[in-house]
């Protein structure tokens, strides 16, 4: 029986195993970065303009920059978010447009480089976009569902072999 035993451990380990490259994908899923207009920011001395105002981003990790007016200053002020400075093969050459409280603009970045922006109408609201090529950060050699599934298949593997370990009673007089 313990012999039986291992090998269906063995099987159900191999085949939780398998699971980790599928489970891979989904512990790197790509998020977006938040930069804020926050309430003053048409002042000068709200500075700064962009919250934060530099940011740097990973391609195919977190390329995604999404802007959000939040300046509530009389009822609210647009803004925009204008590209004035990429790197060469950049392109990042269309920005907001005009920005009414409350709406927000994204883009992706495909280009490594340092890609600069300000507010068309408030010329001292300046950030910084920082943009990593993907080997730029090692990837995890080891996610959080991986980790899972390689616990839960070791839990699965031990326990039936820890039960054909224990000796078995034998009724008297047999």
């Amino acid at each position: 029986m313990p012999r039986r035993a291992f090998t269906v451990a063995g099987a159900l380990v191999l085949a939780l195993v398998s699971g980790v490259p599928i489970a891979s994908p989904f512990a790197s899923a790509q998020s977006a970065v938040m930069v804020t207009i926050p309430t003053g920011a048409a002042t000068p001395s709200g500075a700064p303009g962009f919250s934060p105002d530099a940011v740097t981003v990973v391609i195919g990790v977190n390329n995604t920059v999404v802007w959000v007016n939040n300046d509530t200053i009389g009822g609210g002020i647009s803004h925009t978010v204008t590209p004035i400075g990429e790197p060469t093969g950049g392109n990042w050459s269309t920005g907001s447009g005009d920005l009414p409280l409350g709406k927000s603009y994204s883009f992706t970045f495909t280009v490594p480089g340092t890609y600069l922006y300000d507010c068309f109408y408030h010329p001292w609201m300046t950030g910084t976009v920082t943009v990593k090529a993907a080997s730029a950060i090692p990837a995890p050699e080891f996610p959080a569902a991986s980790l899972a599934i390689f616990l839960f298949a070791a839990f699965a593997a031990v326990t039936p072999m820890v039960a054909g370990l224990r000796p078995t009673r034998r009724a008297a007089g047999h």
